[in-house]
């Protein structure tokens, strides 16, 4: 069902398309145009829209709109409104401007010779659920899953008739009914349209039934295909080949500069190598254009990184109004930010708040640092212990226990805890430096930020290495220190 679809929480499409804006009254005059020519030129815009890419289906548009302008035909009127349809559908799921593609198709949709109301429903829940840029949204609320079936029901009925009808069957029943159910009907709709490219991209975006051969084979009949771009860049994603995610995603956005889509998911891949100026450029954009949870969350992220704190916490102010979407997130990175402002009490607050909603090392480290910095001894032990308790490679939480054991003058704990943490550097530095060679054979440039960040963080792990083993020293040479007492020797 709905779990086969992998366009992530962060994939849609939009655009601004030529030709589409309302015709005035005066165009609709029906002007004369031999038959012959109208035949050849609408067959020449058929063949674009069958190209099926968003830019395809602009330029299709274009042509269309000049023939409305010499005939009020039915089937140029049909083919038109079609497109245009298509056109706000691709628009809402590449999240791109409005093109007035809508806006054209409902002008014309009182001159079809059909109705196309359940056309626009889809439409409108799909603009609905996509409110928040996740598209699809999974899972669907019960209401919203029933309001798409019943529509999945009715477009089943006209699938036949034209790709865009059966385009529009496809994106409600994929989010409503199960792979298995729905794998011989996309096979037969795939046959009753083998010149439509739209539909072979469709069918591209179900995560089972993703090729990538299949994919590159769709970019080779039509290279302006920046949606399949975006496909082939959210699978290397999956695949952890960041490399590949972040080539294709840039030639999706060479394709399709205007689409929150694209442009959101870039800029995850560009915080994964942390070049975090460019993935704060991406998220500006979409912030500014389609703003969501994802990009705004995104956003406070990257200042984080580049250490604009109060920025990235009036951000956070705004989205913890909306606690509930990611809440824990939201608290942890307003935490993390207080506790580099020196805030420690507000840190502390937000870092126990993050813990009521989600849990790992990183929390519970973040809880205790706070603890720490406020005297609560009892609590800082706590949570450090559980870092290490879902994490056994956290270095800082075992160096921290450390700390604790010391200020409260457990000798022999302090400096067992201090010894693991130096152990426990050096196999990180190792893992880092390794990391750090593979990074350096990349002479695209890509990797430059990673580098700068890895050896950073290589320099910060051998002063806490060099640290802790100075600690264990000192407390193991103290006076304090308990030591056995020497063996006596019994006389003769």
């Amino acid at each position: 069902m709905t779990s086969c679809l992998w366009l992530a929480a962060a994939v849609a499409i939009v655009i601004s398309a030529p030709g589409c804006a309302p015709r005035s009254s005066a165009s609709l005059a029906a002007v004369r145009i031999p038959a012959e020519v109208l035949a050849a030129r609408l067959a020449d815009a058929d063949r674009l829209a069958a190209r099926g890419c968003y830019l395809c289906l602009k330029e299709a548009a274009a042509a269309y709109s000049s023939l409305l302008d010499l005939s009020n035909d039915n089937v140029l009127v049909t083919r038109a409104l079609e497109n245009n349809l298509m056109l706000a559908l691709r628009e809402i799921e590449l999240r791109l401007p409005d093109s007035g593609a809508r806006e054209a198709a409902e002008s014309l949709a009182v001159r079809a010779p059909s109705s196309y109301a359940t056309y626009f429903a889809v439409l409108d829940a799909l603009q609905s659920a996509g409110a928040d840029g996740a598209y699809p949204v999974l899972p669907l609320a019960a209401q919203a899953r029933e309001q798409r079936l019943k529509l999945a029901m009715e477009l089943e009925k006209e699938w036949a008739v034209s790709a865009m009808r059966a385009y529009f069957f496809l994106v409600t029943a994929l989010t409503t009914r199960d792979l298995r159910e729905l794998k011989p009907i996309i096979a037969a709709v795939l046959a009753a349209h083998p010149q439509d490219l739209s539909l072979k991209y469709r069918v591209q975006a179900i995560g089972p039934v993703f090729s990538r051969e299949a994919s590159r084979a769709l970019i080779g009949e039509e290279t302006g295909f920046g949606e399949v771009h975006l496909l082939l860049g959210l699978r290397g994603m999956l695949d952890g080949n960041l490399g590949a995610a972040h080539r294709e995603l840039t030639r999706a956005r060479e394709l399709l500069p205007d689409s929150a889509s694209v442009a959101l998911t870039l800029a995850g891949v560009a915080m994964s190598y942390a070049r975090y100026p460019e993935a704060l450029a991406l998220y500006d954009q979409v912030v500014a254009s389609s703003p969501d949870g994802a990009s705004r969350l995104g956003k406070a992220k990257a200042l984080s990184y580049l250490t604009r704190h109060e920025e990235a916490i009036v951000l956070l102010d705004e989205l913890l109004k909306e606690l509930h979407i990611n809440p824990g997130e939201k608290y942890y990175w307003r935490a993390w930010n207080r506790l580099r402002l020196a805030q420690t009490q507000p840190a502390y607050d937000d870092a126990l708040a993050a813990l009521n909603a989600m849990r790992n090392n990183e929390v519970y480290r973040l809880a205790g640092i706070a603890s720490l910095g406020l005297g609560r001894l009892a609590e800082a032990r706590g949570h450090f212990a559980q870092a290490l308790d879902m994490n056994g490679a956290d270095c800082d939480s075992q160096r921290y226990l450390g700390d604790v054991d010391a200020v409260e003058r457990q000798w022999q704990p302090a400096v067992g805890h201090y010894v693991s943490a130096v152990a426990c550097y050096e196999q990180s530095l190792a893992r880092m430096a390794g990391e750090l060679a593979g990074h350096e054979k990349d002479i695209s440039g890509l990797s430059n930020g990673l580098i700068a960040s890895l050896r950073e963080d290589m320099k910060e792990a051998e002063i806490l290495r060099a640290a802790s083993a100075r600690n264990a020293d000192l407390i193991s040479k103290s006076p304090a220190f308990p030591r056995s007492p020497s063996p006596q020797v019994r006389p003769q």
